[in-house]
């Protein structure tokens, strides 16, 4: 068998995927993070990917173009693609500087790739698209809640911060008044 065929050794024991070398874990679910969110890009990829073989072959025999006839759709469907991308570049760059925050970017990722992912279900299959939507936009509403949550906590404890230092900053103003002030 060539290289190019050569067997998926994905969920054999010995295999790269399912024992992480970082973490030297044997199990896929509680692997390290790193290995999941390769996983997901490649589930992505592999979802876009066939969608797009699927539209390819439904409209090989008709003259319009699926930008044609779904031009709105697909410009979506490229703005979604583009925010995907860009939020995986920013979530590396948060992850590689430990930011607390790149786990609302990686909320986006999802975000951005289940709707690119659902355009193009629309553009083969409206009824199915719609009802995939349906199911997307409750767990977008899930997700965007516990973000907010998480956000707001942030807030409160920078916000919390800013006070401590201010008072801080006026206790010491006021010490340094009042030894220049002449005495009564």
């Amino acid at each position: 068998m060539s290289d190019s065929h050569s067997l998926n050794l994905a969920f054999e024991k010995d295999s790269d995927f399912y024992s992480c070398s970082s973490c030297n874990n044997k199990t896929i679910l509680s692997c390290c993070d790193d290995s999941i969110h390769i996983v997901q890009h490649e589930v992505f990829a592999l979802l876009l990917k066939t969608l797009n073989d699927h539209i390819q072959v439904k409209f090989q025999s008709i003259q319009e173009s699926p930008m044609d006839a779904h031009h709105l759709a697909m410009f979506i469907f490229l703005l979604a693609l583009f925010t995907y991308a860009t939020t995986v570049v920013v979530e590396v760059m948060l992850r590689a500087s430990e930011s607390i925050y790149h786990t609302h970017v990686g909320n986006i990722r999802l975000f951005a790739g289940g709707l690119a992912a659902i355009l193009l279900l629309s553009v083969l299959d409206p009824v199915l698209g719609c009802i995939i939507s349906v199911i997307w936009v409750c767990l977008y509403v899930k997700i965007a809640y516990e973000s907010f949550q998480e956000l707001y906590r942030i807030l409160c404890q920078i916000i919390a911060e800013v006070r401590h230092m201010l008072s801080k900053l006026s206790g010491r103003c006021l010490e340094e008044e009042e030894p220049n002030q002449p005495q009564v």
